[in-house]
């Protein structure tokens, strides 16, 4: 069976045991808005704060051979199978101490057959699970390995390969 996807080599290939989803911006940290909170110090009165993160998941498929200059719609499966780690920490700014207050876990799995000659709105038919596992706090914080908090991010690390039935593997979209 040919197929496309989107792959992160070192990940894949072992060469890393995770890979940042920040925004690329507020690097390492998924982003500056809801999801940090400043807190200027020394304080002696007892603070609550409210943090958060929205993360949509948001693949992206081609309908068509990737490599090819047609544009016939050959899709006829979409496959994902992804799982996350999010750490939620306090970093002293001025020492850059990272303390992890909690580790969460989660996996986002899709299975879905297309038949691209059907009607919009009728070509795709989901034939995975129906509901996510849900995310797990754990009870053991786990360290963030050290390739989570440099660069490249997920998106600049990322490339689209084509894998025909037969001969060589393609990469279609490099790496940034």
């Amino acid at each position: 069976m040919a197929l496309s996807s989107w792959e992160l080599p070192d990940l894949r290939e072992g060469r890393v045991k995770a890979i940042s989803d920040s925004d690329g911006v507020s690097y390492p940290w998924y982003g500056n808005t809801t999801e940090t909170v400043t807190l200027v110090g020394p304080t002696n009165k007892i603070s609550r704060f409210s943090v958060s993160m929205n993360d949509n998941f948001y693949p992206s498929v081609t309908w068509a051979v990737p490599v090819s200059n047609s544009n016939v719609p050959l899709l006829t499966r979409i496959k994902r199978d992804q799982s996350f780690t999010t750490w939620l920490v306090a970093m002293n700014t001025t020492t850059k101490e990272k303390i992890i207050l909690q580790t969460i876990k989660w996996r986002m799995r899709v299975d879905i057959e297309v038949d691209p000659m059907q009607l919009l709105g009728q070509r795709a038919r989901l034939v995975g699970r129906t509901q996510q596992e849900q995310p797990r706090i754990l009870s053991r914080m786990e360290p963030i390995p050290p390739n989570a908090l440099v660069k490249p991010n997920a998106n600049d690390a990322q490339v689209l390969m084509w894998r025909p039935k037969r001969g060589q593997p393609i990469v279609v979209i490099p790496p940034k």
